[in-house]
């Protein structure tokens, strides 16, 4: 099955308030808990931190997920 055939911002964990991810436009997004007791979102190898809830860092991923998007298109230079 192709990635972004299967349901897209759908957060799921076996440790819920530990860690959980969902896809976004195909690729795998991480909420999970960081070493100073808060929460961050991993995302195409960027790295969103400073969330103080599992919830907030949620909320807050479809904003972030847009953001990397947008970083990694400005990466591509015209021939």
């Amino acid at each position: 099955m192709f990635p972004l055939n299967r349901p897209q911002q759908v957060w799921v964990g076996d440790t819920p308030e530990v860690m959980q991810t969902a896809l976004f436009a195909g690729q795998e997004m991480m909420a999970i808990t960081d070493d100073a007791g808060g929460f961050e979102l991993r995302y195409l190898g960027l790295i969103g931190s400073g969330y103080s809830t599992m919830g907030e860092a949620i909320a807050a991923a479809p904003e972030f997920g847009r953001f990397v998007l947008e970083c990694l298109r400005c990466l591509i230079q015209d021939a």
